[in-house]
């Protein structure tokens, strides 16, 4: 009875040194310091989530003519898969993701139009008749950002690299009333570049919640089809 109490005994014991093994991976220790470092079984540095980005784009470099309007102007991007990859026991991750976007540069004012001339788009006065006027560049596109974040603690981290973006619908918008009418006119193909990319800074804070800053040196339009400007975006990232 005591030899079987005793195996029952041993075997528990084991299971239990087995069991805080796997939580406990390494204890080393020098002449002067001790480390130490926690490894659980559920620990995985690869991870899968989604994000979303609401900024306000500011043009620049525009050329004469082109009057755009910041607080009328907006992107909105969804991130709906980004992979992680975080190496053990580091403060660092890598990340890759896919998603899609939306940006729109708004006309300041009510007096000016866009529209296509021969495969350029320009401005024009609008027509006497025409009012509340809102005339915008819009774009839609798939994007692929790459990033590197890093680690300061566990309220603060900063990411920082490129998005990269398929711009795959683009369009001019004319919206105004006549009277009691109201029109909305497109026009597609408007000769925006089909391959951009941005500079991407993020400043992560505690619940998922930061501030990101963007800049799209590259201009939208190709060359001799519109008004060739830059932007900088600054916007919420969740």
């Amino acid at each position: 009875m005591k030899k079987m109490f005793f195996m029952a005994f041993l075997a528990f014991t084991m299971n239990a040194n087995a069991q805080e093994s796997n939580n406990v991976e390494a204890t080393e220790t020098d002449s002067d310091e001790t480390y130490s470092y926690t490894v659980s079984d559920d620990d995985d540095p690869n991870d899968v989530s989604a994000h979303g980005f609401i900024g306000v784009n500011i043009p620049t470099n525009v050329p004469e003519g082109f009057d755009f309007a910041p607080f009328r102007s907006w992107e909105f991007d969804l991130t709906f898969a980004q992979y992680d990859y975080t190496p053990n026991h580091k403060e660092t991750t890598f990340s890759a993701g896919m998603g899609i976007g939306f940006r729109f540069y708004t006309l300041s004012g009510h007096d000016n139009m866009l529209f296509k001339d021969n495969g350029v788009i320009k401005v024009a006065k609008r027509d006497g008749e025409m009012a509340d006027l809102k005339a915008r560049i819009s774009t839609l596109n798939f994007n692929i950002p790459l990033l590197v974040k890093q680690r300061f603690s566990d309220k603060f981290a900063i990411s920082a690299g490129a998005m990269v973006n398929w711009n795959f619908y683009n369009r001019i918008r004319n919206s105004y009333e006549i009277g009691d009418e109201e029109f909305d006119i497109s026009t597609k193909n408007i000769g925006i570049r089909p391959i951009t990319v941005d500079v991407l800074g993020i400043m992560h804070f505690p619940g998922d919640f930061g501030v990101y800053v963007k800049y799209s040196p590259m201009s939208s339009f190709k060359k001799d089809r519109g008004p060739e400007f830059k932007a900088l975006t600054i916007g919420l990232y969740f």
